[in-house]
Protein backbone atom coordinates (compact mmCIF):
# COMPACT_ATOMS: atom_id res chain seq x y z
CA UNK A 1 0.00 0.00 0.00
CA UNK A 2 1.43 3.38 -1.04
CA UNK A 3 1.66 5.93 1.73
CA UNK A 4 -0.68 8.87 1.26
CA UNK A 5 -1.29 11.88 3.47
CA UNK A 6 -4.54 11.47 5.38
CA UNK A 7 -5.82 14.88 4.31
CA UNK A 8 -5.08 14.04 0.68
CA UNK A 9 -6.88 10.69 1.07
CA UNK A 10 -9.95 12.48 2.42
CA UNK A 11 -9.76 15.04 -0.40
CA UNK A 12 -9.48 12.28 -2.99
CA UNK A 13 -12.45 10.51 -1.45
CA UNK A 14 -14.57 13.65 -1.72
CA UNK A 15 -13.50 14.22 -5.32
CA UNK A 16 -14.71 10.75 -6.21
CA UNK A 17 -18.01 11.26 -4.41
CA UNK A 18 -18.58 14.75 -5.86
CA UNK A 19 -17.74 13.61 -9.40
CA UNK A 20 -21.14 11.96 -9.68
CA UNK A 21 -19.90 8.51 -10.69
CA UNK A 22 -21.46 6.99 -7.57
CA UNK A 23 -24.89 7.90 -8.90
CA UNK A 24 -27.87 9.38 -7.17
CA UNK A 25 -27.82 7.21 -4.08
CA UNK A 26 -25.95 8.41 -0.99
CA UNK A 27 -25.24 4.84 0.05
CA UNK A 28 -22.11 4.35 -2.04
CA UNK A 29 -20.58 7.57 -0.73
CA UNK A 30 -21.35 6.52 2.82
CA UNK A 31 -19.71 3.12 2.32
CA UNK A 32 -16.63 4.70 0.74
CA UNK A 33 -16.20 7.19 3.59
CA UNK A 34 -16.67 4.38 6.11
CA UNK A 35 -14.01 2.20 4.50
CA UNK A 36 -11.61 5.14 4.28
CA UNK A 37 -12.05 5.95 7.97
CA UNK A 38 -11.53 2.30 8.90
CA UNK A 39 -8.36 2.18 6.81
CA UNK A 40 -7.05 5.37 8.45
CA UNK A 41 -7.61 3.77 11.86
CA UNK A 42 -6.05 0.50 10.75
CA UNK A 43 -9.32 -1.39 11.16
CA UNK A 44 -10.61 -4.10 8.81
CA UNK A 45 -14.40 -4.10 9.14
CA UNK A 46 -16.40 -7.29 8.81
CA UNK A 47 -19.24 -7.64 6.35
CA UNK A 48 -21.80 -7.55 9.17
CA UNK A 49 -20.30 -4.34 10.56
CA UNK A 50 -20.80 -2.56 7.23
CA UNK A 51 -24.38 -3.82 7.05
CA UNK A 52 -25.15 -2.56 10.55
CA UNK A 53 -23.07 0.65 10.68
CA UNK A 54 -23.72 1.93 7.15
CA UNK A 55 -26.74 0.15 5.68
CA UNK A 56 -28.88 0.28 8.82
CA UNK A 57 -29.36 -3.45 9.25
CA UNK A 58 -30.25 -4.96 12.61
CA UNK A 59 -27.68 -6.46 14.98
CA UNK A 60 -28.75 -10.01 14.02
CA UNK A 61 -27.83 -9.44 10.36
CA UNK A 62 -26.82 -12.76 8.77
CA UNK A 63 -24.20 -12.47 6.01
CA UNK A 64 -24.90 -16.01 4.85
CA UNK A 65 -28.51 -15.13 4.00
CA UNK A 66 -28.19 -11.56 2.73
CA UNK A 67 -25.62 -10.49 0.13
CA UNK A 68 -26.42 -6.77 0.24
CA UNK A 69 -22.92 -5.78 1.40
CA UNK A 70 -21.17 -7.82 -1.30
CA UNK A 71 -23.49 -6.38 -3.94
CA UNK A 72 -22.79 -2.79 -2.85
CA UNK A 73 -19.05 -3.34 -2.59
CA UNK A 74 -19.01 -4.88 -6.05
CA UNK A 75 -20.76 -1.87 -7.56
CA UNK A 76 -18.67 0.60 -5.54
CA UNK A 77 -15.49 -1.01 -6.86
CA UNK A 78 -16.74 -0.60 -10.44
CA UNK A 79 -17.80 2.99 -9.80
CA UNK A 80 -14.35 3.87 -8.46
CA UNK A 81 -12.82 2.36 -11.60
CA UNK A 82 -15.24 4.45 -13.65
CA UNK A 83 -13.99 7.59 -11.87
CA UNK A 84 -10.41 6.88 -12.86
CA UNK A 85 -11.34 6.12 -16.46
CA UNK A 86 -13.34 9.35 -16.76
CA UNK A 87 -11.74 11.93 -14.51
CA UNK A 88 -8.88 10.38 -12.60
CA UNK A 89 -6.08 10.33 -15.14
CA UNK A 90 -4.49 13.37 -13.47
CA UNK A 91 -4.80 11.95 -9.95
CA UNK A 92 -1.48 11.14 -8.29
CA UNK A 93 -2.99 8.36 -6.23
CA UNK A 94 -5.47 5.62 -6.94
CA UNK A 95 -7.66 4.00 -4.31
CA UNK A 96 -9.09 0.53 -4.71
CA UNK A 97 -11.02 -2.07 -2.76
CA UNK A 98 -9.20 -5.43 -3.04
CA UNK A 99 -11.36 -8.34 -4.13
CA UNK A 100 -12.61 -10.35 -1.16
CA UNK A 101 -11.75 -7.62 1.37
CA UNK A 102 -13.41 -4.58 2.90
CA UNK A 103 -10.47 -2.21 3.11
CA UNK A 104 -9.09 0.68 1.08
CA UNK A 105 -5.71 0.35 -0.61
CA UNK A 106 -3.85 3.29 -2.14
CA UNK A 107 -1.26 3.14 -4.89
CA UNK A 108 0.33 5.49 -7.38
CA UNK A 109 -2.03 5.96 -10.27
CA UNK A 110 0.36 4.53 -12.84
CA UNK A 111 0.84 1.30 -10.87
CA UNK A 112 -0.86 -1.78 -12.29
CA UNK A 113 -1.99 -4.87 -10.44
CA UNK A 114 0.08 -7.96 -11.16
CA UNK A 115 -1.59 -10.54 -13.35
CA UNK A 116 0.36 -13.67 -12.46
CA UNK A 117 -0.58 -17.00 -10.96
CA UNK A 118 0.60 -18.42 -7.65
CA UNK A 119 3.46 -20.09 -9.54
CA UNK A 120 4.58 -16.77 -11.02
CA UNK A 121 3.42 -17.59 -14.53
CA UNK A 122 1.37 -15.05 -16.49
CA UNK A 123 -2.37 -15.57 -16.43
CA UNK A 124 -2.84 -13.96 -19.84
CA UNK A 125 -3.29 -16.60 -22.50
CA UNK A 126 -5.39 -17.02 -25.64
CA UNK A 127 -9.08 -17.58 -25.06
CA UNK A 128 -10.91 -20.01 -27.28
CA UNK A 129 -14.35 -19.23 -25.89
CA UNK A 130 -15.25 -16.65 -28.60
CA UNK A 131 -14.39 -19.23 -31.28
CA UNK A 132 -16.74 -21.72 -29.65
CA UNK A 133 -19.50 -19.13 -29.36
CA UNK A 134 -18.89 -18.14 -32.97
CA UNK A 135 -19.48 -21.76 -33.95
CA UNK A 136 -22.74 -21.68 -31.99
CA UNK A 137 -23.78 -18.58 -33.94
CA UNK A 138 -23.12 -20.36 -37.26
CA UNK A 139 -25.10 -23.39 -36.12
CA UNK A 140 -27.97 -21.21 -34.96
CA UNK A 141 -28.16 -19.37 -38.25
CA UNK A 142 -28.11 -22.68 -40.11
CA UNK A 143 -30.90 -23.96 -37.83
CA UNK A 144 -28.74 -26.96 -36.94
CA UNK A 145 -28.86 -26.45 -33.18
CA UNK A 146 -32.03 -27.89 -31.58
CA UNK A 147 -33.78 -25.38 -29.39
CA UNK A 148 -36.84 -27.21 -28.16
CA UNK A 149 -40.06 -25.25 -28.15
CA UNK A 150 -38.60 -21.79 -28.80
CA UNK A 151 -37.89 -21.66 -32.54
CA UNK A 152 -35.86 -18.86 -34.15
CA UNK A 153 -37.70 -15.80 -35.35
CA UNK A 154 -38.58 -15.67 -39.01
CA UNK A 155 -36.97 -12.42 -40.08
CA UNK A 156 -36.54 -12.07 -43.83
CA UNK A 157 -35.19 -9.22 -45.91
CA UNK A 158 -38.54 -7.46 -45.97
CA UNK A 159 -39.46 -8.05 -42.34
CA UNK A 160 -40.88 -4.96 -40.57
CA UNK A 161 -38.65 -5.77 -37.58
CA UNK A 162 -35.62 -4.47 -39.48
CA UNK A 163 -37.09 -0.99 -39.59
CA UNK A 164 -38.39 -0.88 -36.02
CA UNK A 165 -36.57 0.41 -32.97
CA UNK A 166 -34.00 -0.54 -31.79
CA UNK A 167 -32.68 -2.26 -34.94
CA UNK A 168 -32.12 0.47 -37.58
CA UNK A 169 -29.15 1.86 -35.63
CA UNK A 170 -27.43 -1.53 -35.94
CA UNK A 171 -28.30 -2.14 -39.60
CA UNK A 172 -28.04 1.25 -41.33
CA UNK A 173 -24.27 1.84 -41.15
CA UNK A 174 -20.99 0.00 -41.56
CA UNK A 175 -19.87 -0.12 -37.93
CA UNK A 176 -18.94 -3.57 -36.59
CA UNK A 177 -21.32 -5.23 -34.14
CA UNK A 178 -19.90 -6.72 -30.96
CA UNK A 179 -22.13 -9.37 -29.38
CA UNK A 180 -21.26 -9.52 -25.68
CA UNK A 181 -22.26 -12.70 -23.86
CA UNK A 182 -22.77 -12.58 -20.08
CA UNK A 183 -20.56 -15.37 -18.73
CA UNK A 184 -19.60 -16.46 -15.20
CA UNK A 185 -16.33 -17.66 -13.67
CA UNK A 186 -16.54 -20.58 -11.26
CA UNK A 187 -13.87 -22.21 -9.11
CA UNK A 188 -13.53 -25.29 -6.95
CA UNK A 189 -13.63 -25.82 -3.21
CA UNK A 190 -11.29 -28.59 -2.03
CA UNK A 191 -11.20 -30.73 1.09
CA UNK A 192 -8.12 -31.45 3.24
CA UNK A 193 -6.96 -34.14 0.82
CA UNK A 194 -7.04 -31.74 -2.15
CA UNK A 195 -10.13 -33.22 -3.81
CA UNK A 196 -12.64 -30.81 -5.31
CA UNK A 197 -15.86 -31.23 -3.37
CA UNK A 198 -18.00 -28.59 -5.07
CA UNK A 199 -17.93 -25.77 -7.61
CA UNK A 200 -18.45 -22.22 -6.39
CA UNK A 201 -19.75 -19.02 -7.99
CA UNK A 202 -18.77 -15.99 -5.88
CA UNK A 203 -20.02 -12.52 -6.75
CA UNK A 204 -16.64 -10.79 -6.27
CA UNK A 205 -14.45 -13.44 -7.92
CA UNK A 206 -14.91 -13.19 -11.67
CA UNK A 207 -11.62 -14.52 -13.03
CA UNK A 208 -8.59 -16.62 -12.13
CA UNK A 209 -6.77 -13.37 -11.37
CA UNK A 210 -9.48 -12.43 -8.87
CA UNK A 211 -9.19 -15.85 -7.25
CA UNK A 212 -5.42 -15.49 -7.04
CA UNK A 213 -5.78 -12.13 -5.27
CA UNK A 214 -8.39 -13.56 -2.90
CA UNK A 215 -6.11 -16.46 -1.97
CA UNK A 216 -3.21 -14.08 -1.38
CA UNK A 217 -5.29 -11.75 0.79
CA UNK A 218 -7.11 -14.54 2.64
CA UNK A 219 -4.57 -17.31 3.21
CA UNK A 220 -6.87 -19.22 5.55
CA UNK A 221 -10.03 -19.33 3.48
CA UNK A 222 -8.26 -19.11 0.14
CA UNK A 223 -6.32 -22.32 0.72
CA UNK A 224 -9.54 -24.24 0.18
CA UNK A 225 -10.21 -22.75 -3.26
CA UNK A 226 -8.83 -24.07 -6.53
CA UNK A 227 -8.75 -22.56 -10.02
CA UNK A 228 -10.64 -24.88 -12.35
CA UNK A 229 -10.13 -22.60 -15.38
CA UNK A 230 -13.87 -22.87 -15.89
CA UNK A 231 -16.63 -20.48 -16.87
CA UNK A 232 -20.18 -20.97 -18.02
CA UNK A 233 -22.96 -19.14 -19.80
CA UNK A 234 -26.71 -19.47 -19.13
CA UNK A 235 -28.42 -22.22 -21.11
CA UNK A 236 -30.90 -19.64 -22.42
CA UNK A 237 -28.16 -17.85 -24.39
CA UNK A 238 -28.57 -20.28 -27.30
CA UNK A 239 -32.31 -19.66 -27.56
CA UNK A 240 -31.83 -15.90 -27.22
CA UNK A 241 -29.17 -15.88 -29.93
CA UNK A 242 -31.45 -17.88 -32.20
CA UNK A 243 -33.97 -15.05 -31.96
CA UNK A 244 -31.44 -12.23 -32.38
CA UNK A 245 -29.08 -13.50 -35.09
CA UNK A 246 -31.65 -13.65 -37.92
CA UNK A 247 -32.21 -9.91 -37.42
CA UNK A 248 -28.49 -9.35 -37.94
CA UNK A 249 -28.22 -11.79 -40.84
CA UNK A 250 -27.52 -9.10 -43.45
CA UNK A 251 -24.62 -7.83 -41.28
CA UNK A 252 -23.34 -11.19 -40.06
CA UNK A 253 -19.91 -10.56 -41.58
CA UNK A 254 -19.55 -7.60 -39.20
CA UNK A 255 -20.62 -9.51 -36.08
CA UNK A 256 -17.98 -10.64 -33.57
CA UNK A 257 -18.50 -12.30 -30.20
CA UNK A 258 -16.81 -11.63 -26.88
CA UNK A 259 -17.36 -12.84 -23.33
CA UNK A 260 -18.27 -10.19 -20.77
CA UNK A 261 -15.35 -11.38 -18.62
CA UNK A 262 -13.02 -10.40 -21.49
CA UNK A 263 -14.65 -7.08 -22.40
CA UNK A 264 -12.34 -4.07 -22.32
CA UNK A 265 -13.15 -0.36 -22.29
CA UNK A 266 -11.62 0.05 -25.75
CA UNK A 267 -14.20 -2.39 -27.14
CA UNK A 268 -16.98 0.08 -26.40
CA UNK A 269 -15.71 2.89 -28.61
CA UNK A 270 -15.87 1.70 -32.22
CA UNK A 271 -18.58 -0.96 -32.36
CA UNK A 272 -22.28 -1.29 -31.80
CA UNK A 273 -22.64 -3.19 -28.51
CA UNK A 274 -25.31 -5.88 -28.14
CA UNK A 275 -25.44 -7.62 -24.75
CA UNK A 276 -27.23 -10.93 -24.16
CA UNK A 277 -27.40 -12.55 -20.74
CA UNK A 278 -28.65 -12.26 -17.19
CA UNK A 279 -28.92 -8.96 -15.34
CA UNK A 280 -26.31 -10.35 -12.97
CA UNK A 281 -23.93 -10.75 -15.92
CA UNK A 282 -24.11 -7.15 -17.19
CA UNK A 283 -21.04 -6.43 -15.05
CA UNK A 284 -19.00 -3.50 -16.47
CA UNK A 285 -21.99 -2.19 -18.49
CA UNK A 286 -24.22 -2.00 -15.43
CA UNK A 287 -23.42 1.64 -14.64
CA UNK A 288 -24.35 2.69 -18.17
CA UNK A 289 -27.52 0.60 -18.13
CA UNK A 290 -28.77 2.19 -14.91
CA UNK A 291 -27.25 5.70 -15.15
CA UNK A 292 -30.58 7.29 -16.13
CA UNK A 293 -32.79 4.33 -15.33
CA UNK A 294 -36.06 4.59 -13.48
CA UNK A 295 -35.25 1.18 -12.01
CA UNK A 296 -32.72 0.11 -9.43
CA UNK A 297 -31.21 -3.26 -8.60
CA UNK A 298 -32.51 -4.56 -5.26
CA UNK A 299 -30.67 -6.76 -2.78
CA UNK A 300 -30.13 -9.34 -5.52
CA UNK A 301 -30.33 -9.43 -9.30
CA UNK A 302 -33.69 -11.19 -8.98
CA UNK A 303 -35.17 -7.91 -7.77
CA UNK A 304 -35.76 -4.53 -9.42
CA UNK A 305 -37.27 -1.46 -7.77
CA UNK A 306 -39.30 1.20 -9.57
CA UNK A 307 -37.78 4.43 -8.21
CA UNK A 308 -40.92 6.45 -8.90
CA UNK A 309 -43.57 4.13 -7.50
CA UNK A 310 -41.36 2.08 -5.15
CA UNK A 311 -42.89 -1.04 -6.69
CA UNK A 312 -40.79 -4.20 -6.46
CA UNK A 313 -40.41 -6.63 -9.37
CA UNK A 314 -39.13 -9.91 -7.92
CA UNK A 315 -38.40 -12.95 -10.04
CA UNK A 316 -39.24 -16.37 -8.65
CA UNK A 317 -37.91 -18.57 -11.44
CA UNK A 318 -35.83 -21.35 -9.95
CA UNK A 319 -36.14 -19.88 -6.47
CA UNK A 320 -39.53 -20.82 -5.08
CA UNK A 321 -39.38 -24.56 -5.72
CA UNK A 322 -42.77 -24.35 -7.42
CA UNK A 323 -43.33 -25.36 -11.04
CA UNK A 324 -45.05 -22.05 -11.83
CA UNK A 325 -42.76 -19.04 -12.08
CA UNK A 326 -42.58 -15.29 -12.51
CA UNK A 327 -39.59 -13.78 -14.24
CA UNK A 328 -38.65 -10.46 -15.83
CA UNK A 329 -36.84 -9.38 -18.96
CA UNK A 330 -35.36 -5.92 -19.49
CA UNK A 331 -34.17 -4.09 -22.60
CA UNK A 332 -32.21 -0.84 -22.62
CA UNK A 333 -30.88 0.99 -25.68
CA UNK A 334 -29.06 4.30 -26.23
CA UNK A 335 -26.33 5.74 -28.47
CA UNK A 336 -22.79 6.61 -27.46
CA UNK A 337 -21.43 10.10 -28.19
CA UNK A 338 -19.56 8.87 -31.28
CA UNK A 339 -22.68 7.27 -32.78
CA UNK A 340 -22.33 3.58 -31.95
CA UNK A 341 -25.43 2.05 -30.36
CA UNK A 342 -25.81 0.08 -27.12
CA UNK A 343 -28.55 -2.54 -26.80
CA UNK A 344 -28.73 -4.58 -23.61
CA UNK A 345 -31.14 -7.52 -23.61
CA UNK A 346 -31.21 -9.16 -20.18
CA UNK A 347 -33.35 -11.49 -18.11
CA UNK A 348 -33.35 -12.13 -14.40
CA UNK A 349 -33.22 -15.84 -15.20
CA UNK A 350 -33.47 -18.10 -18.26
CA UNK A 351 -37.19 -17.63 -18.86
CA UNK A 352 -36.86 -13.86 -18.72
CA UNK A 353 -33.94 -13.84 -21.16
CA UNK A 354 -35.67 -16.11 -23.67
CA UNK A 355 -38.82 -14.01 -23.52
CA UNK A 356 -37.14 -10.61 -23.83
CA UNK A 357 -35.21 -11.87 -26.87
CA UNK A 358 -38.57 -12.85 -28.36
CA UNK A 359 -40.07 -9.43 -27.55
CA UNK A 360 -37.33 -7.44 -29.31
CA UNK A 361 -37.66 -9.56 -32.46
CA UNK A 362 -41.46 -9.62 -32.69
CA UNK A 363 -43.17 -7.02 -34.96
CA UNK A 364 -46.25 -6.96 -32.74
CA UNK A 365 -44.24 -6.48 -29.54
CA UNK A 366 -42.07 -3.76 -31.07
CA UNK A 367 -45.16 -1.98 -32.39
CA UNK A 368 -46.69 -2.04 -28.90
CA UNK A 369 -43.45 -0.71 -27.45
CA UNK A 370 -43.27 2.06 -30.05
CA UNK A 371 -46.84 3.10 -29.23
CA UNK A 372 -46.00 3.34 -25.53
CA UNK A 373 -42.96 5.51 -26.26
CA UNK A 374 -44.58 7.62 -29.01
CA UNK A 375 -45.65 10.53 -26.75
CA UNK A 376 -42.03 11.10 -25.77
CA UNK A 377 -40.67 10.43 -29.26
CA UNK A 378 -37.83 8.49 -27.67
CA UNK A 379 -35.30 6.38 -29.56
CA UNK A 380 -33.34 5.81 -26.34
CA UNK A 381 -35.43 3.88 -23.84
CA UNK A 382 -35.74 1.04 -21.38
CA UNK A 383 -38.59 -1.43 -21.00
CA UNK A 384 -39.48 -4.21 -18.59
CA UNK A 385 -41.55 -7.31 -19.35
CA UNK A 386 -43.18 -9.62 -16.84
CA UNK A 387 -42.97 -13.28 -17.82
CA UNK A 388 -45.32 -15.88 -16.36
CA UNK A 389 -45.05 -19.58 -16.98
CA UNK A 390 -45.24 -23.12 -15.78
CA UNK A 391 -42.67 -25.92 -15.86
CA UNK A 392 -40.14 -23.73 -17.72
CA UNK A 393 -42.68 -22.95 -20.44
CA UNK A 394 -43.41 -19.27 -21.05
CA UNK A 395 -47.02 -18.27 -21.40
CA UNK A 396 -46.10 -14.92 -22.88
CA UNK A 397 -44.64 -11.69 -21.61
CA UNK A 398 -46.46 -8.50 -20.71
CA UNK A 399 -44.98 -5.03 -21.14
CA UNK A 400 -45.31 -3.46 -17.68
CA UNK A 401 -42.91 -0.52 -17.75
CA UNK A 402 -41.32 1.85 -20.26
CA UNK A 403 -39.23 4.95 -19.83
CA UNK A 404 -37.36 7.24 -22.25
CA UNK A 405 -33.65 7.63 -21.47
CA UNK A 406 -31.71 10.87 -21.57
CA UNK A 407 -28.46 10.18 -23.40
CA UNK A 408 -26.87 13.31 -21.96
CA UNK A 409 -27.42 12.01 -18.45
CA UNK A 410 -25.86 8.67 -19.35
CA UNK A 411 -22.73 10.14 -20.90
CA UNK A 412 -22.32 13.59 -19.35
CA UNK A 413 -19.06 14.15 -17.51
CA UNK A 414 -20.83 14.90 -14.27
CA UNK A 415 -23.92 13.12 -12.99
CA UNK A 416 -26.34 14.55 -10.49
CA UNK A 417 -25.31 13.29 -7.05
CA UNK A 418 -28.20 13.44 -4.63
Amino acid sequence: MTQIDIDELHALTERIINSGVLGRSKTYGAILRYLVECSVKGDTPKEAAIAIDVLGREADFDVSRDSIVRVHIYHLRNKINLYYSRFGKQEKYRIEIPKGQYIINTLLNEEKSSNVSLTGKPLDRPSYTPWLVGLVVVLLIANLLPLGEDEPASVGTGSPVLGMQPWPAFLDDDLPILLVIGDYYIFGEVDDTGNVTRMVREFDINSSADLNRFRTNNPGAGDHYYNLDLSYIPVSIAAAMARIMPVLESKVDRVSVKMMSELETADLAGSHILYLGYLSGVDTLLDLMFADSGLSIGNTYDELINLETNEYYIGSSGLSGAESFQDYGMVSTFPAPNGNQFLLVAGMRDEGLVNIARQVTSPDSLAELAAELAPAGASSFEALYEVLGYDKTNFGGELIYTRPLDTKVIWETRLINQ
